[in-house]
């Protein structure tokens, strides 16, 4: 019986190492995602943006972030 698909999603199979399969899946617990798709599309983003973002604006978003987040600590 073949898998239900999302309307929208297109299925793919890999073939990949233990040793990979043992990082992917490490990669998902760490980031936290609530699916195995969410983690590997959230990868994908990031490694097909990586070099299209200046590091200099990641650099000022980061920081604004961190100022918020400490912002919000001393609040609470």
């Amino acid at each position: 019986m073949p898998r239900n698909q999302k309307p929208g999603s297109a299925r793919i199979d890999l073939d990949i190492s233990v040793e990979a399969k043992l990082r992917f899946a490490a990669l998902h617990e760490s980031l936290g995602y609530k699916t195995k798709t969410e983690t590997f599309e959230a990868i994908l983003y990031f490694v097909s943006t990586k070099d299209k973002i200046d590091p200099a604006v990641l650099e000022r978003i980061e920081d604004t972030l961190k100022h918020h987040t400490q912002i919000l600590e001393s609040l609470s």
